[in-house]
């Protein structure tokens, strides 16, 4: 089964770009491989966009504001107590 995810198709199209495919020929490629589950045009326009310009990576950039998320049993034990010792405690004060 073909790998559908964004990481694996940002890399086809990263791939086909540097043999010097146009963006609409890529579209057209990838749609007839992966289907419905294909990038949307403008996505696979961007990313050749990006490409051109020198980025390489095909990750998602962090985006600003986006929450990080750490959860792990001495996390949860904590803030578990700090609810057990303060009932009206309030998210800004578990953050510190």
């Amino acid at each position: 089964m073909m790998d559908s995810s964004r990481s694996s198709q940002r890399a086809v199209i990263q791939f086909l770009r540097a043999e010097g495919e146009h963006a609409s020929q890529i579209y057209r490629r990838m749609k007839e491989v992966y289907g419905e589950q294909c990038l949307a045009r403008c996505t696979i326009f961007r990313w050749c966009q990006r490409y051109e310009v020198g980025l390489v990576n095909i990750k998602d950039l962090p985006r600003l504001g986006q929450a990080h998320v750490v959860t792990n049993s001495a996390t949860t034990l904590a803030v578990n107590e700090l609810i057990r010792q303060n009932r009206r405690i309030i998210t800004c004060e578990i953050a510190v």
